[in-house]
């Protein structure tokens, strides 16, 4: 197949995990802090999806979360290709079908990305990234915390558009057990 449905449907609910972010965010600026829970988004497609439908996805989301997010245009495409790459070249080590190893790779993505547009987001100065990140050390926590319960659930929302939409439900290929 050219076109692998999967693909669609990965944008699709990735879209939506930005769009409830957003909400979240938008919705608690009383509390004076911002969640970052996209950690997720980086982890189904290079599990799931052949390299070409994994770049075809990856593209199409980073620019996506890159219109959404105010950060230098580009660099969480660029994450999302590096990241993803990663997991695809070792992802017969991983046991997609579960969601222990995915979210463990969920809380790994989430964190190096925070941290990227961390660093990115003050003017490239060393000194106010250490202080900058001690600020922000207690969104980045609870975020991980809230990562421990979307990460899940988001992996499943996944899995089971793959069964309602009769896509196949396996990974293209599975770990030697």
């Amino acid at each position: 197949m050219i076109f692998d449905k999967r693909s669609l449907l990965l944008f699709i609910s990735n879209a939506l995990l930005l769009h409830l972010m957003l909400m979240i965010n938008s919705s608690i600026t009383f509390a004076g802090f911002n969640l970052f829970v996209l950690g997720p988004i980086f982890i189904i497609a290079p599990l799931y999806l052949r390299a070409d439908q994994f770049f075809i996805t990856s593209l199409l989301t980073g620019f996506w979360v890159d219109a959404a997010l105010p950060t230098p245009f580009g660099l969480v495409t660029f994450l999302l290709l590096t990241i993803g790459s990663f997991i695809l070249l070792i992802r017969l080590r991983f046991r997609a079908e579960k969601n222990f190893h995915p979210s463990l790779l969920a809380h790994v993505a989430n964190l190096i990305a925070g941290l990227t547009l961390l660093y990115f987001s003050v003017s490239a100065n060393f000194a106010d990234f250490v202080v900058l990140l001690s600020t922000s050390f207690i969104e980045l926590a609870i975020s991980h915390l809230l990562l421990l319960f979307v990460a899940p659930w988001f992996f499943n929302f996944q899995r089971s558009l793959f069964s309602i939409f009769e896509t196949k439900t396996e990974p293209e290929s599975l770990p030697f057990v």
